[in-house]
């Protein structure tokens, strides 16, 4: 990622084209470190995103439309008093750093012009976005407070006098010198260019970007000056590039020839960073959302399977109840040869040839309550182990269930996390928590694709998608498709007749969207909706069935690229 000083102070120009003169029209808190402008310029609406996450920071226009909570939070509400029908007078970044200035001006109480600032520091996980008095340089709020034991340099809290981050005396802002201060700079600093230390003598040069300014001065023999011009000219006119390579994106606003990978390139920064960020985003908002819940699902996984382990343990135990009856019978047939008192008998086991069989006796009771004792424990033993078998099937259907729950949160979108959340609170394994019901997302849609003959193909996101794909939507007459024996969406496809082609992508993607993706030679079981039943009180997305076939096939996500989704 290279959001550094030169990024800013391109995407600090495009912000500057599209909303100078604008007016505030409505403030968002979709998420706990993202705040959404839509404001009203050059008679269109805008919306105007800033994001201070400490890995995916930034700030562009966005068409993203998240849901927001109901309860608005304490610093939502602070922006939405300020800034509410406020005007932006300017956008600029300070100096040349992560840093950039909004300038707005509204209207107090008694209706005077008042100035206001919205500064907002794009620096990882120090990122932060504040609202300052301009008139008295006080902190109004923010949205990351730092008390001064985690700041000794300066205290960002409400009511503070606002301090900017330190500077690097050793980096010079390259924007602030003249032309001929420019030419006497790249002079002396050329030996730094050449080694490819740009970036500790360049103010906002990232390391990667001043790679650049090396390939330039060795591949293409240009003089220091001759690159630093250059390269300025291309942050004036932007060319918004992604590069893909090694399995990792990274994002420019240029493109940087000495990089190699796949090279996307896209009209407007913002579209670039919307692009860039919203896969990486989407995962981190969903972690978001469900919090804790991963974890405890793993621990109630963990729990059935300790309680799986004991189950076994009392198997053992309970396997002696045969033994106990050949002893009640053993002791009742031969009575007459024991005496009270004696600790052990060896009798005829007549099952086996009267092979002779020890059997251990309580002192203090007779032959015939030996005999009473062994057959009441037969009959504890036995009926413990039709308990125990019941108590195996309940643990193991619990762990499938929760080990598909997991899986489903994995491979979530923002659409259909609290739909999860719901099923969950429905079955009793989590709380309803005062607040979670805090967005109000509509019900998400299953995935749809299209195989490479035109056949639709429907995959379900949770389990009350499969319950509906499988159970109310699809045709009798369509397949359907699951991992055999493994945690998984169901796959539909809506064809009576489809071809062996299609079916095999249907597999791929069952395959794909089940717990084992990373695996080769996956099985997956194919057979008609109609073949498809539901056990009264099964748990959703359970179904059974028969008369299926099973492929096996090899998840290749590089293959679905064929397989577009519409």
């Amino acid at each position: 990622m290279s959001f550094d000083g030169y990024f800013a102070h391109a995407i600090t120009q495009e912000l500057n084209d599209h909303l100078r003169e604008g007016r505030v029209n409505r403030i968002y808190q979709p998420f706990e470190q993202e705040i959404h402008f839509q404001i009203r310029a050059n008679r269109q609406n805008h919306r105007l995103k800033i994001s201070t996450h400490p890995v995916y920071y930034h700030i562009n226009l966005t068409e993203e439309r998240p849901t927001n909570p109901t309860e608005p939070p304490m610093f939502l509400m602070v922006l939405r008093k300020y800034l509410l029908n406020a005007r932006i007078q300017d956008i600029r970044q300070y100096q040349n750093d992560r840093i950039i200035d909004l300038h707005f001006t509204t209207r107090n109480e008694i209706g005077d012009v008042h100035p206001y600032r919205l500064t907002v520091e794009l620096m990882g996980r120090h990122s932060n976005l504040l609202l300052v008095d301009e008139q008295t340089e006080e902190i109004v709020d923010l949205i990351k407070p730092v008390p001064p034991y985690q700041n000794s340099y300066r205290t960002l809290l409400p009511g503070a006098e606002y301090i900017r981050p330190p500077h690097n005396e050793q980096q010079t802002n390259l924007w602030e010198l003249s032309d001929l201060e420019l030419m006497r700079w790249a002079e002396e600093h050329a030996d730094s260019l050449r080694e490819g230390k740009a970036h500790q003598v360049v103010q906002g040069l990232s390391r990667q970007t001043g790679q650049l300014l090396k390939h330039w001065m060795i591949e293409k023999s240009l003089s220091a000056y001759e690159c630093l011009v250059r390269f300025h000219q291309h942050i004036q006119h932007p060319l918004p590039t992604i590069i893909t390579g090694d399995q990792r994106m990274y994002f420019y606003a240029m493109d940087l020839e000495q990089v190699t990978g796949t090279r996307n390139t896209f009209p407007h920064l913002s579209q670039l960073l919307d692009t860039f960020f919203e896969e990486s985003l989407q995962h981190d908002r969903v972690q978001q959302m469900t919090g804790n819940l991963s974890r405890h699902l793993t621990q109630l996984i963990k729990r059935h399977r300790n309680r799986l382990k004991n189950l076994a343990k009392d198997r053992l135990i309970a396997q002696d109840a045969e033994l106990y009856k050949l002893y009640g019978e053993l002791l009742s047939a031969y009575s007459y040869q024991i005496t009270k008192g004696d600790t052990s008998v060896e009798l005829p086991n007549y099952y086996e040839d009267h092979a002779l069989i020890e059997i251990p006796l309580k002192p203090e009771k007779s032959p015939i309550e030996n005999s009473q004792y062994y057959f009441h424990q037969y009959r504890r033993f036995r009926d413990s182990l039709s308990h125990i078998d019941q108590q195996e099937a309940n643990a193991q259907s619990e762990i499938d269930y929760l080990e598909t729950i997991l899986l489903l949160l994995e491979q979530s979108d923002l659409g259909n996390v609290e739909e999860i959340q719901e099923e969950l609170i429905k079955g009793g394994y989590i709380r309803r928590q005062r607040r979670h019901n805090r967005h109000t997302n509509k019900k998400s849609s299953p995935r749809v694709f299209e195989s490479r003959d035109g056949t639709r193909i429907l995959v379900g996101r949770n389990n009350r998608q499969n319950d509906q794909l499988s159970l109310r939507q699809a045709s009798k007459d369509h397949y359907w498709l699951h991992a055999r024996n493994i945690p998984g969406s169901h796959v539909i496809v809506q064809s009576n007749h489809p071809s062996e082609e299609t079916l095999v992508e249907a597999a791929e993607l069952a395959a794909y969207f089940s717990r084992y993706r990373d695996s080769s030679n996956v099985p997956v079981d194919i057979v008609q909706v109609q073949h498809l039943r539901k056990p009264k009180g099964a748990k959703p997305g359970f179904v059974i069935y028969e008369g299926q076939r099973t492929i096996y096939v090899t998840p290749d996500p590089r293959g679905f690229q064929e397989v577009k989704q519409v």
